[in-house]
């Protein structure tokens, strides 16, 4: 089995910040969507695996609180996230990654694809 959907709610000030943010950090394009009647929200589809994370509105849930761990280029993902401006990733107390928040707060790590499981975020 293999994750096909990640579902990430957003207070809606920063919903289209989050889709920018999430963009970036995975290198695809947000797209707008709405299904039936249901919110517009963005949807970003990450080529190589098919992943889709779509970012709601939080209306009637409350938005998303988590840890997200991202394999892959870590590099090529923290100066994407610099270079648009949507954040200064920091590199964690072990070195084995990057961490950052996303718009709203989630936890973000981000790791290359030869990093030990687990990295561990700075220290505040």
């Amino acid at each position: 089995m293999r994750l096909s959907l990640l579902v990430i709610y957003v207070p809606e000030p920063s919903l289209e910040l989050a889709a920018r943010f999430y963009g970036a950090l995975l290198d695809a394009a947000p797209v707008r969507e709405q299904h039936g009647l249901g919110p517009e929200h963005y949807a970003v589809t990450v080529a190589e695996t098919g992943l889709v994370v779509e970012l709601y509105p939080a209306t009637k849930r409350p938005h998303t609180g988590t840890r997200l761990e991202w394999r892959g280029d870590a590099d090529a993902a923290v100066q994407r996230l610099m270079d648009r401006a949507y954040a200064l990733p920091e590199k964690t107390r072990d070195g084995k990654g990057w961490w950052v928040s996303d718009p709203i707060g989630n936890t973000v790590v981000l790791l290359g694809v030869d990093a030990a499981e687990g990295a561990t975020p700075p220290e505040d």
